[in-house]
């Protein structure tokens, strides 16, 4: 597995439990906070929006990102036989 997954995935768990707690600031001093560039931090988003369709914007009253819908980012796998005991 190359080192570079791991890095991402620690970087959208943070992303996203910034967004949660509407304290991202704005883009750069979240790429600062992150030790990433604001370019990476865009790529990261855009994965966010486009892959794992989280509902993310920038709100600029705030000058964070938020999600435009209640909710958590969840990267992994789900067991199928965990869903089917509680049925």
């Amino acid at each position: 597995m190359s080192k570079l997954f791991p890095k991402m995935v620690d970087k959208l768990q943070r992303i996203d439990q910034l967004i949660r707690l509407k304290a991202t600031g704005q883009p750069q001093e979240l790429a600062d906070r992150l030790e990433i560039s604001p370019s990476t931090l865009y790529e990261y988003i855009e994965v966010m929006r486009n892959v794992l369709l989280a509902p993310i914007r920038y709100c600029h009253n705030r000058r964070s990102y938020i999600y435009e819908k209640e909710g958590k980012l969840h990267i992994g796998f789900k067991n199928n036989q965990k869903l089917n005991n509680l049925i």
